[in-house]
């Protein structure tokens, strides 16, 4: 039972991955403004805790690096999530609607090279 298991988070694990690397490999090239008005949304909404630059470290060591994380989202999941207010595992996480003018300034954020 542990092998079976241990072979399906693996799955999961390659598939994120894969799913990532894409994100990243068809990325289109954004506006700098976009990018920066992307970064200050999600500063203001979710800086408290998470990072939200590669290779930073979360101001609340718990909370995971918004970078890598949302970044590994496939389009749509991740317009949803945003669309609807990403769960949390916690009480103490809001959960914040972002607007499609924010999502997409969002994903210009996200889709740049930082």
């Amino acid at each position: 039972m542990a092998h079976t298991l241990k072979g399906k988070l693996m799955q999961r694990l390659w598939f994120r991955v894969s799913v990532g690397l894409l994100f990243l490999c068809c990325s289109v090239p954004t506006d700098a403004a976009d990018n920066e008005n992307g970064k200050d949304l999600l500063q203001k909404n979710c800086g408290r805790c998470h990072a939200l630059a590669a290779e930073t470290a979360s101001p609340l060591k718990e909370a995971p690096n918004l970078w890598i994380v949302l970044r590994s989202y496939p389009t749509e999941r991740l317009e949803f999530e945003l669309a609807e207010g990403i769960g949390s595992r916690h009480k103490d996480m809001p959960q914040i609607q972002f607007s499609s003018e924010d999502i997409y300034k969002i994903e210009s954020y996200l889709s740049g090279d930082r």
